[in-house]
């Protein structure tokens, strides 16, 4: 059975200052506060940030002003950028999708359940998603604890799906 504790605020000491971590549901997603993505940061921040997302699987930095250069900044913070060589990337930024959808328009990029890149032989930490405008209603990004559904499984499913060998190709998609 999934543990259904509420988990605790946390707090960073930090060069910047002091990294707050709020939870935000119980399985899984924590908005960090106290940090400017848009600078540097220290390897104390990074440490910090590196341990919420773990701890937390998605986490969410509100109100934050990026330029592209700034946006890959942060994230090379994380590991090495990728090119997603099916996608063309947004302008002189070839690491960054731009994704839109306007009202009216009828299909959805990444529409179907899915997880970033993990066709690839050694894919990356995550995505990192910056976005410029939302709607006040719907718009919704859903994310789901895979730690805590395979956890829920009975004995027999796990034993069956442990024998199993699973081939993941994203072509079909494109």
């Amino acid at each position: 059975m999934a543990d259904t504790a509420v988990k605790e605020s946390s707090s960073f000491a930090a060069t910047t200052g002091m990294i707050e971590v709020h939870p935000i549901a119980t399985a899984l997603g924590a908005e960090i506060h106290g940090l400017d993505l848009s600078r540097p940061l220290d390897n104390g921040d990074v440490a910090a940030i590196r341990s919420a997302l773990l701890e937390h699987l998605v986490i969410f930095f509100r109100r934050q002003d990026l330029s592209p250069d700034q946006h890959k900044t942060f994230t090379a913070n994380f590991g090495a950028l990728q090119i997603d060589h099916m996608v063309a990337g947004w302008g002189n930024h070839p690491e960054i999708m731009e994704l839109v959808k306007e009202p009216g328009d009828t299909k959805t990029f990444g529409a179907n359940w899915h997880a970033d890149v993990t066709f690839q032989e050694a894919p990356s930490l995550g995505s990192a998603l910056y976005a410029l405008e939302v709607p006040g209603l719907g718009g919704d990004t859903l994310f789901a604890n895979m730690y805590m559904a395979y956890d829920a499984l009975s004995d027999g499913m796990k034993r069956m799906l442990g024998a199993m060998t699973a081939h993941h190709c994203a072509y079909p998609a494109y």
